[in-house]
């Protein structure tokens, strides 16, 4: 039984019309918030269903993650991205926004020279020169004669390879070098 059905009401019994029209507009108030609670009911009980289905996926994933994040913290992950962050901080407060321009500029070229230089033999050979100029060893401390270390075919491979390094940084921009070492010369007073 509705609130409509339990408020009608004739005129003749309450001898009022205006009073009869108030609770009629009033029995139809109640009737539209009835429905509205029965719809918002209805809702909450989808909404409880619903929690109900998700609730042991939600807590699966959130103990998953955990575990995720437990394994990453163990095996030092989490700690080598907080010091990934540091240094990107770093980076971005030593460095301007043209700084960053330039280096977008040119970061296809050293990208080539990175690659260039982590090549096997490149790499060989700088940890063969690190070696020679931590002096490792004791023969690599004394000084040797020059004739007796040019007699040396290692000594003569190395220094072929220098001239060879030494010619193509000669080559690359001759003119731009001799332009800025002249302009340098002229500064400086010192006549060429």
């Amino acid at each position: 039984m509705t609130i409509s059905e339990v408020m009608d009401l004739s005129p003749a019994e309450t001898g009022t019309s205006e009073i009869l029209q108030e609770l009629r507009a009033l029995n139809a108030k109640m009737d539209r918030i009835e429905h509205v609670i029965d719809a918002v009911t209805h809702r909450l009980e989808g909404l409880e269903e619903m929690r109900e289905d998700l609730w042991p996926m939600v807590h699966g994933a959130s103990q998953a993650i955990s575990r995720k994040l437990h394994a990453l913290e163990q095996g030092g992950a989490l700690g080598f991205a907080r010091e990934a962050v540091k240094m990107g901080e770093r980076v971005a407060t030593s460095f301007s926004e043209e700084d960053v321009r330039l280096l977008g500029d040119n970061v296809v070229g050293i990208l080539r020279t990175v690659r260039n230089l982590t090549q096997p033999d490149v790499m060989q050979l700088a940890d063969r020169a690190a070696t020679a100029l931590h002096g490792t060893d004791e023969g690599a401390r004394r000084r040797p004669g020059l004739w007796r270390a040019l007699r040396d075919p290692e000594v003569r491979r190395g220094m072929t390879l220098m001239l060879n390094v030494l010619r193509e940084m000669g080559s690359e921009g001759h003119a731009k070098t001799e332009v800025a070492l002249a302009t340098s010369f002229d500064d400086a007073g010192v006549t060429t």
